[in-house]
């Protein structure tokens, strides 16, 4: 599964800025009719992993209605600046993906279906949290596709070697130490066999690894600063981060990098957001915190060369919260009276556990839907892989990015927050900064 499925912002998870498409909007994307048979829709999104869920879903819906709909993925570096440059032209697909942290700027722009006119039974169904997110000036501007939360993969191997249960794991930035760093210690090891403290132990030679501590939004900075008290943005959208509890939380976690010395270096953390991951795959990686997005990932790059489990995510004083995001369908609202008949027929069927089942007998995501959501679960219980801690997860969250301009806002702080992990800034001095820039884009 391609990790720019992630879902919470419109950044990599190393900040950088999505580069535009080489070729012309009407050419990236097939939105337009172009001849097309009148009875066409157009869809449009960017994870390639989902497209054969949503082909088998279209096929039943053209069973169902007649309209036909052909799929386009644009990769996830190029969809927002391509998605802008469309909208602009009018060559926006007729139904398409949105996150949170680019929706209201479309739905501002008179861009969006306003799906209380479009859908009016059964959304009793769709998960709250992803309604709630996508609910504004009245209105709900998008479908509910699928969500993920935040949860812990653990390499059964090496936790059991160490004598370590990872559902025990706990941090507390005002402790000299706790569970999470004392099971950090013994999951690190040099090329020596010597872990951190031990004399000797050289880090420039590390075999193996603990935790993946790294500017991660959604699976660790999110859930570490929530975790310790801390709020990410305040009532009016701003951010509100850069708090006691905020600057203690991310200080601890740049520190498992850079004092604890038992997570990969940030120079190669942000520079690629997957190295954790494929370090995890590799065997290398003990503690991976991430949420269902990266399931296909793991099951398939482990394969059978090593036990692994879910647990919950690392909890704090606060509590263990989990950061949770949803994807939605978003009609467009500027489409030709000839489409709109069908689009809004094809956002009913998006809404509907029918619809949205291929996503989990696929094994993608979470549907949004109840109904579908134990699709999901059964296709991976069938492969030995207990996905239930991303569930339990919702139940103690903290909230998305929120705001017209959010992902500008984000894009602003990432690269400070970046400059703390790599550890040239310390979280006293680097957060009020990231803050600051982070306010003033979204101003």
């Amino acid at each position: 599964m391609l990790s720019r499925r992630r879902l919470l912002t419109a950044l990599a998870a190393t900040g950088a800025v999505g580069t535009a498409a080489a070729c012309s909007p009407s050419s990236s994307n097939g939105g337009g009719d172009d001849g097309e048979d009148a009875k066409t829709l157009t869809f449009r999104l960017w994870d390639e992993t989902a497209k054969p869920a949503y082909e088998e879903s279209f096929q039943a819906f053209t069973e169902k209605t007649g309209w036909k709909v052909a799929i386009t993925v644009v990769p996830w570096d190029e969809y927002w600046k391509t998605l802008s440059l469309d909208v602009g032209s009018s060559e926006a697909a007729d139904v398409y993906w949105m996150n949170s942290a680019n929706f209201v700027q479309f739905q501002e722009s008179g861009n969006l279906m306003n799906i209380n006119d479009v859908v009016t039974e059964g959304r009793d169904k769709w998960v709250k949290s992803v309604v709630d997110l996508y609910t504004r000036d009245g209105g709900l501007w998008g479908v509910p596709q699928l969500w993920d939360s935040i949860a812990l993969y653990y390499n059964k191997n090496l936790t059991d070697a160490a004598g370590i249960d990872p559902a025990s794991l706990r941090f507390d930035p005002a402790a000299p130490t706790d569970a999470l760093r004392d099971a950090g210690r013994a999951l690190t090891l040099d090329q020596g066999g010597k872990h951190p403290g031990d004399e000797g132990f050289d880090p420039n030679t590390r075999t193996q690894f603990a935790f993946n501590a790294q500017a991660d939004r959604q699976a660790i900075i999110g859930p570490f600063l929530a975790s310790n008290g801390a709020q990410w943005q305040d009532a009016d959208e701003k951010y509100s981060f850069a708090s006691a509890e905020g600057i203690a939380a991310f200080q601890y976690a740049a520190d498992l990098v850079n004092v604890q010395q038992i997570a990969p270096s940030a120079a190669d953390t942000n520079e690629n957001g997957d190295f954790t991951r494929d370090l995890f795959t590799q065997g290398k990686l003990a503690l991976f915190q991430s949420g269902p997005y990266n399931v296909k990932n793991i099951a398939e790059g482990v394969g059978d060369t090593f036990a692994w489990g879910i647990a919950p995510l690392v909890a704090g004083p606060a509590g263990g919260k989990s950061v949770i995001h949803g994807v939605v369908a978003v009609g467009n609202a500027r489409a030709g009276d000839e489409k709109k008949e069908g689009i809004q027929e094809l956002l009913r069927w998006l809404g509907t556990a029918d619809g949205q089942r291929p996503l989990g007998t696929q094994g993608v995501a979470f549907p949004a839907h109840a109904d579908a959501q134990g699709a999901f679960v059964e296709h991976w219980s069938g492969k030995g892989v207990d996905v239930q801690q991303f569930i339990t997860a919702t139940n103690d969250t903290t909230p998305a990015d929120r705001g017209a301009k959010s992902n500008a806002g984000l894009e602003a702080a990432m690269p400070i927050f970046q400059e703390i992990f790599i550890g040239r800034l310390s979280a006293a001095d680097g957060l009020p900064a990231a803050q600051e820039a982070g306010n003033e884009a979204m101003a």
